[in-house]
């Protein structure tokens, strides 16, 4: 195999291995989220500063998770021809 291809590999494995991560870490901020925005919880005692930095990570997360998604679809096209 040639170097290029070599290279081309690894940065879809590099790029695969972070998806995952960002996955994880949104699963759990989901959840994170979900128990902050505790339904049975009196309104005022709800911690709207956690909700809100969880729910901008989230979206960061997000972002950065279908640019990495765009990023893995072209690498995974040049590493076929």
């Amino acid at each position: 195999m040639n170097p290029e291809r070599l290279q081309l590999k690894g940065m879809l494995a590099e790029s695969k291995k972070n998806f995952r991560t960002l996955d994880t870490e949104a699963s759990g901020l989901v959840i994170l989220i979900r128990a902050l925005l505790n339904p049975y919880e009196d309104i005022k005692n709800l911690d709207m500063d956690k909700v809100f930095v969880s729910v901008k990570r989230l979206k960061e997360i997000t972002e950065e998770m279908q640019t990495l998604n765009e990023k893995i679809k072209k690498l995974e096209s040049e590493f076929e021809q």
